[in-house]
């Protein structure tokens, strides 16, 4: 009964490594998520969005002369 009640204790560099190894699997996963495609579909987005924003200060009324 002692010995399944006895903790398995991890030193801290043990820790920190799995840390460190379990980050860069998460951005290296990320990064290959993030396809050519993604990033262009991203582009085209913000294309249209300055569009836009383009088109509706183009549609604005200038401000009045004041002199």
């Amino acid at each position: 009964m002692n010995k399944l009640l006895k903790e398995n204790k991890m030193s801290f560099k043990t820790k920190i490594a799995i840390f460190l190894l379990a980050t860069l699997v998460t951005l290296t996963g990320f990064n290959l998520i993030a396809s050519s495609s993604a990033l262009d579909i991203l582009k085209v987005g913000k294309r249209a969005g300055y569009d836009i924003i383009a088109n509706v200060l183009a549609d604005a009324n200038p401000p009045a002369d004041r002199t």
